[in-house]
């Protein structure tokens, strides 16, 4: 099992912390269900940053339709960062990545925790996205 810890601070966020020695990889095991319910937005990527699977938090447009975003270019389609795909790419190339940051997105009124994340036993690469409040 993972081993969690509750971090005090302005983040006030909780961590999974997450090894290549973890026999038991809960996200393997997650039904769509239970990403749905995950209280942060969550998308799995391949080595070359296209999607594999996503959880979206936001509400949809009332539709009730959102256009999948699976297959397509994390860095190049969905969230322009160039910093953060070189930071991507480097933690690929050296089979570790764990790499955390904040940013504003101007057209969003609230702030944006990005966590980006190997997942060792499932080959891919995980980005957790928690909304923060702007300050």
């Amino acid at each position: 099992m993972p081993t969690t810890i509750t971090q005090a601070g302005p983040w006030n966020m909780t961590v999974f912390a997450y090894g290549e020695d973890d026999i038991d990889n809960p996200f393997a095991a997650y039904s769509q269900d239970d990403v749905s319910r995950l209280p942060f937005g969550a998308t799995e990527l391949d080595r070359d940053g296209k999607v594999v699977s996503h959880q979206d938090t936001e509400p949809d447009d009332g539709s009730g339709r959102r256009g999948s975003i699976v297959g397509r270019d994390f860095f190049g389609e969905l969230a322009r960062w160039p910093v953060v795909a070189d930071g991507f790419r480097a933690g690929v190339a050296e089979g570790n990545l764990n790499l955390v940051f904040d940013c504003a997105v101007p057209r969003l009124t609230y702030k944006l925790r990005v966590h980006l994340k190997i997942s060792p036993i499932l080959g891919t690469y995980w980005v957790f996205v928690k909304k923060l409040k702007r300050q």
